[in-house]
């Protein structure tokens, strides 16, 4: 398996884009805050951080705590005590840990196309935010963890952009190559955000078209076994 990010790492300049990736490993965490020039106020905005490495950062005069709330990766503890503490609630309200009851105090407390930006919510969640007014359904479109029916409506609608949906991160690999082969799609999208194969990254890092830092950005640069998906280009299992 080709090692992603030694190979970034090596060429160069892209340090500070690797450490806003937010699926790195604790040792490729450590050998940035090792690195010097690195800011390390995007470890914390966006780090799969240890108990020990999030205690450090926010202990750090380096550190804006406020950057924490950006960081898709905290615990609901860690979620509420920044909540209590005003640290950017809007950040917070996109988190991808969020609980059932805390998704209830944000609607009640911030702007709703924050919670639109949320990865992680549920189905009937989606639905909910889709049907009320004013609602970005862009932000729908590019985060959620959509399904069969919504990803479909999505890509009829007329109103969004397909380049949104190229942003979604929850896309199967046969909706990747279809949004590729679509004329206008942006391919920088599906460089920074989509869960790309072996042979869908060395695609795009061969293209000349594609800037790597794009690569650089890509939660996906440690890749998990895909699981298996059913048939057809917009089904697949939950």
């Amino acid at each position: 398996m080709i090692d992603r990010f030694q190979l970034l790492y090596d060429l160069g300049g892209l340090q500070d884009f690797l450490a806003q990736n937010p699926n790195l490993t604790p040792e490729q965490i450590d050998k940035l805050l090792h690195t010097e020039g690195v800011d390390k106020g995007l470890l914390s905005s966006f780090g799969k951080l240890t108990e020990n490495q999030f205690l450090r950062l926010f202990g750090d005069e380096e550190v804006n705590n406020y950057s924490f709330s950006q960081n898709p990766n905290l615990t609901p503890m860690q979620i509420d005590f920044l909540y209590l503490e005003k640290l950017n609630r809007k950040d917070l309200a996109a988190n991808p840990k969020l609980t059932d009851e805390q998704f209830r105090r944000f609607w009640g407390n911030v702007d709703k196309d924050y919670l639109a930006q949320n990865p992680h919510l549920t189905p009937e969640q989606i639905d909910l935010l889709y049907n009320t007014e004013g609602v970005d359904k862009d932000d729908l479109a590019t985060y959620s963890k959509l399904t069969d029916k919504q990803f479909t409506r999505f890509w009829t609608n007329g109103y969004v952009d397909n380049d949104s949906l190229a942003q979604n991160p929850h896309l199967t690999p046969e909706q990747i190559d279809l949004l590729f082969d679509t004329k206008g799609v942006n391919k920088e999208h599906l460089a920074e955000d989509a869960k790309l194969t072996d042979e869908q990254f060395m695609l795009l890092f061969n293209d000349e078209k594609v800037e790597n830092l794009h690569l650089a950005l890509n939660p996906s640069i440690n890749p998990t076994p895909l699981q298996p998906f059913a048939s057809g280009i917009f089904n697949w299992k939950w």
